[in-house]
């Protein structure tokens, strides 16, 4: 389906990503934490897993200096709502132990995906941020009891699926399972907009954004459509009140705009 043109009327910083504009980068917020009073040291960082929601998660391995047994802990994190640094995590695992190696798998929009050892974990946060964790598969039996389990994460926000591979215990061949997130992401995002329609027959469409959260405007030639067309690149929020101004004209299209 071919798509209108779209122009997007966005706030300063949002307009830094426009070829004829430098683009600078400052720190926005900090989280520290110290493993003193425990006796204990930090030997590890994984690589940070970035959410569309301006979150990171990360796991953080611990030990006590002496070669002994080393500890796993998650760490999820979110400035707060006017960007400034959070004063405790949204989530941590707790210290697990180190005898199956634990990774964030995803984060999505109030969501958090990692696996430990050979379980499949989700966590959730309700409106009120408390969470709830829950053990989605356990990988075990002769087909995908071996080694290694390796997660995988499809890169289009929507619908949005988990990939897992297990080697067989007998090491002849392996199984795949798909996980999906349900609801999709997009649907539970819709964000609340106002619209008005110009004498040149365009269409603005106006909604607040929320610091460091990714913005889409989609369009559907009808309401009930499972599949929405993007029409507009990811837009980072500001904080500010963004517009994007669409045409109006021909053909018929319902728009809506979502947090990733």
């Amino acid at each position: 389906m071919k798509m209108p043109f779209l122009r997007l009327l966005l706030s300063v910083l949002i307009s830094l990503t426009m070829a004829v504009q430098s683009q600078s980068i400052g720190e926005s917020w900090t989280y520290s934490y110290d493993e003193t009073a425990a006796g204990k040291q930090v030997v590890f960082i994984t690589p940070l897993n970035a959410g569309s929601d301006g979150s990171v998660a990360f796991v953080v391995t611990r030990g006590d200096g002496t070669g002994g047994d080393f500890e796993n802990q998650i760490f999820w994190l979110r400035p707060k709502d006017d960007g400034s640094s959070p004063d405790s995590p949204l989530w941590t695992s707790g210290w697990l132990p180190n005898s199956g190696f634990t990774d964030v798998v995803a984060v999505r929009r109030n969501h958090l995906v990692y696996y430990t050892g050979r379980e499949f974990k989700s966590v959730t946060l309700n409106d009120e941020g408390t969470p709830k964790l829950n053990t989605v598969k356990v990988f075990t039996g002769a087909e995908q009891g071996g080694d290694p389990v390796v997660f995988t994460l499809e890169q289009a926000r929507s619908p949005g699926f988990v990939f897992a591979v297990a080697t067989r215990e007998d090491k002849r061949g392996f199984t795949l399972s798909a996980f999906r997130f349900s609801p999709a992401p997009a649907v539970v995002s819709a964000v609340p907009t106002s619209t008005s329609i110009a004498s040149d027959n365009s269409l603005s469409i106006s909604f607040q954004s929320v610091i460091g959260v990714n913005y889409q405007l989609q369009s559907s030639t009808t309401l009930t459509a499972e599949n929405w067309q993007p029409v507009s690149v990811p837009i980072t929020g500001t904080g500010e009140l963004v517009t994007l101004v669409q045409d109006a004209g021909e053909p018929k299209l319902f728009f809506r705009v979502v947090a990733l």
